[in-house]
């Protein structure tokens, strides 16, 4: 029988025995074992248990956490470490062990596409090894914005922002290592550490964003002429099914074209993340001729701005192109 299983149900029948002080000596035990073993699921989960039935046994506690979190350190690949050195300089030793065992690792040959622009992804992508290269392409044609090496990272646009699709392609531009995060992660990183978002946010604030590199290479993302316009904008979110879903709200419109529209306004917490990609219904008003007229499309939303000081940019994709905003853009 298998050492931590075996020594598991001794445990238990210390605790139905109510034998506390034998079952937090044979937790810490085991925690001690297989954080040494680097099964740092299990060990996390046995410290879980430990103060589940021992509360007070904070001594315990604190010292398997630290058991755990210098085992962790130990086991991170030293290559990988002397790489972003730059980064784990900025973090806590747990900050550190947070990121590194929330990445999972990724390899791609010369030549092979990571992620293509237009496409829902985002995974935040840490270079360990090799080089990559950021393009846009429009009409078959491939602008090199710039060139990834190790230490680089990249797609924080979707990652830490509420965008939901891929604003340029990366592709290999050599054999390459990747370390990937993916978005879903955020909300367990506030509970754990709430600093580690920002801390990794500034270190790729340093390199610019791709805003500012499709500036720089003069390309216009936006295919289709946008006009600035004022007004409200009447919006209900739909389910996958079409039924609504919550109650409609008002935005303030931004902008709009024949493909789609932007409005603002105020989101809370999570909320950004969790209605990116939504369908929705929104009915606004256009002018027409001197007079107004009520326009209603179906979409999605395909990007969210991050506010500083003001409300979010919700910008929404409509299914069709609409007729009437084409004309009043060619007017």
């Amino acid at each position: 029988m298998d050492s931590v299983l075996q020594q598991e149900q001794i445990l238990d029948k210390y605790i139905s025995e109510g034998n506390m002080d034998d079952a937090v000596k044979s937790l810490f035990n085991l925690i001690t074992e297989c954080a040494k073993k680097r099964d740092f699921i299990k060990a996390e989960s046995l410290r879980d248990r430990l103060m589940e039935v021992a509360p007070l046994a904070l001594h315990e506690i604190t010292q398997s956490a630290d058991i755990i979190d210098k085992e962790k350190s130990s086991s991170i690949d030293t290559a990988h470490h002397e790489t972003w050195a730059a980064l784990y300089s900025t973090l806590s030793p747990e900050e550190a062990n947070i990121l590194y065992f929330s990445m999972k690792v990724k390899t791609y040959d010369e030549g092979q596409i990571i992620f293509s622009l237009g496409e829902r992804d985002n995974d935040l992508f840490f270079v360990d090894q090799g080089e990559a290269k950021m393009i846009y392409v429009k009409e078959g044609e491939e602008l090199l914005l710039k060139n990834l090496k190790p230490g680089d990272i990249t797609g924080e646009d979707t990652f830490f922002y509420a965008t939901a699709y891929r604003t340029f392609t990366l592709k290999a531009r050599t054999q390459i290592k990747l370390r990937s995060v993916g978005r879903e992660i955020l909300s367990k990183w506030m509970e754990t550490s709430p600093d580690l978002e920002t801390k990794i946010r500034s270190y790729c604030a340093k390199s610019g964003d791709i805003t500012s590199l499709l500036e720089k290479k003069g390309v216009d993302r936006r295919i289709n002429k946008r006009i600035k316009i004022s007004g409200k904008s009447w919006v209900q979110l739909m389910k996958s099914g079409g039924a609504p879903m919550g109650k409609p709200f008002l935005g303030l419109l931004a902008d709009m074209s024949e493909q789609g529209l932007a409005f603002s306004f105020k989101l809370t917490g999570e909320v950004p993340h969790k209605i990116l990609g939504a369908k929705l219904q929104v009915r606004f008003k256009i002018p027409v001729d001197g007079s107004s007229k009520e326009i209603g499309q179906h979409g999605i939303i395909g990007g969210i701005g991050y506010p500083v000081l003001a409300d979010h940019t919700i910008h929404v994709r409509f299914d069709q192109p609409d007729p009437d905003i084409k004309k009043l853009l060619e007017a």
